[in-house]
């Protein structure tokens, strides 16, 4: 085992180039923990003053190091592991001029560590620690201290006054099923006056775009409600709460079933009806529409109750030609369903589906029936693009079982007109990109189904 470390060369400092008589040495002991380092300090505090922090004086044999004593820099330096003494020496080829003394005068040395301070240090630390914190008479910095705290008390609430005032608030987010729960209740409430029971449907219409929700708000009994409400002697109840049904309806077949089997579908069809507000007219189409998109037993059921009849009564009301446009936008997209659904069972029977379907298809066998063939081609002398547009998109899906009346009707006739039209207009708003693309698909719509009718 080896009995001596030998550890590297001390550098010079810049401090004792600066302050002759007084050299400071850098210490190697970084890895001390830093309690180790303050009882070491305070221990040498204890037994050596400033005087015996003397010059050691080297010379070219190993000569131990007293403790407390300086060591100059640039001198080898080495420590027995077992007893802990330490020892210097010149290095090699160093005559030891530059560290005698002059006279009889001791050059001083203080030994510099970053964990260790001197005594010196330690008393202006300690006397500053006690003018701070255990001063026995309040100076004029502390009674400014103590104002400004004496003004944040007076400026911020107490603890026990901030619980008091939040007792019985409830910090707690609510679930979405007990909201909707609690505006059930205002609906099933006999208490509750007409703008509570507005603003409960408005929220539950916004809550029930959820799946969950919408399922939920069944579970619990309010789909059955909102129904109720659907017959309600005040317009703004009934259409909210067909604005309800509509949001719970979409796309969520378990809701559908649900609405159905509560006879929503021919409440819904009574507030189409010409006496009701066209406000109320427009939320029930919404919940129709939700009611019997992509759910076949929901159309089955609107044939059942004579809602094409319904819908065909639109076209006497020359107001509403809105109302109207939507329910032939709801029949195309119902048309357009059934015929998928027809042609796909066929390729899957490894049948034509190239042939005459339209007998296949509930609804557009019932609109040839009513004569629905002659009804909407009347509707492209209307002077709104739009309607136009939504127009020809059900012509071209009602071809399918309509090219004859189409014929007979002139309905080329018509095409051929907005064609040239529209050619007009493309060259005229050639530099308007929105309009010129708008134009553009009008005009792929009207030679498509020249194309079909031809």
């Amino acid at each position: 085992m080896l009995q001596y470390l030998i550890p590297l060369v001390l550098l010079s400092s810049s401090v004792a180039d600066q302050q002759p008589g007084l050299v400071l040495v850098e210490s190697d002991d970084s890895g001390v923990e830093n309690d180790n380092n303050y009882n070491k300090a305070v221990n040498d505090v204890n037994e050596h003053d400033e005087e015996d922090l003397e010059v050691f004086q080297p010379t070219a044999d190993w000569q131990a190091i007293k403790p407390g004593q300086g060591i100059p820099p640039g001198l080898h330096v080495r420590m027995n592991l077992q007893s802990g003494v330490k020892e210097a020496k010149l290095m090699d080829g160093d005559d030891g001029k530059k560290y005698q003394s002059n006279g009889n005068t001791k050059q001083k040395f203080i030994k510099i560590d970053k964990n260790i301070i001197s005594k010196q240090h330690l008393k202006e630390a300690l006397k500053d620690f006690r003018d701070k914190f255990h001063h026995d008479s309040p100076t004029e910095d502390s009674s400014e201290e103590l104002g400004s705290r004496l003004e944040a008390s007076q400026k911020f609430r107490s603890l026990d006054e901030i619980q008091k005032e939040l007792e019985g608030v409830d910090l707690f987010v609510k679930k979405d099923i007990e909201v909707i729960m609690e505006y059930v209740a205002v609906l099933n409430s006999s208490s509750s006056n007409l703008s509570e029971k507005e603003y409960a449907l408005n929220e539950l219409e916004y809550y029930v775009h959820q799946i969950d929700n919408a399922r939920d708000l069944h579970i619990i009994g309010g789909l059955a409600l909102v129904i109720k409400l659907m017959n309600s002697t005040e317009p703004s109840l009934a259409s909210r709460a067909s604005y309800v049904l509509g949001s719970a309806a979409q796309s969520n077949p378990q809701v559908q079933q649900a609405a159905l089997k509560l006879e929503a579908l021919p409440s819904l069809l009574r507030l189409l009806s010409k006496d009701k507000p066209m406000a109320v007219r427009k939320k029930a189409l919404y919940a129709l529409s939700s009611l019997i998109r992509l759910f076949p037993i929901g159309q089955k059921e609107f044939l059942k109750f004579s809602g094409l009849d319904i819908f065909q009564k639109l076209f006497e009301e020359p107001s509403s030609e809105p109302l109207l446009v939507k329910a032939i936008t709801l029949m195309t997209d119902i048309l357009t369903e059934q015929i998928e659904h027809v042609r796909n069972r066929l390729e899957k029977q490894g049948q034509d589906v190239s042939g005459e379907i339209s007998e296949r298809v509930p609804l557009l066998k019932k609109m040839v029936e009513k004569g629905w063939c002659r009804l909407v081609p009347g509707l492209l002398h209307t002077t709104e693009n739009d309607t136009k547009e939504k127009v020809l998109q059900a012509l071209h899906v009602m071809a399918t079982g309509c090219k004859s009346e189409f014929q007979e009707a002139h309905v080329q006739d018509n095409l051929n007109r907005l064609k040239l039209e529209w050619l007009k207009d493309a060259s005229q708003h050639h530099q308007d990109h929105d309009d010129s693309e708008y134009v553009r698909i009008l005009l792929g719509l009207v030679t498509d189904l020249m194309k079909k009718l031809s």
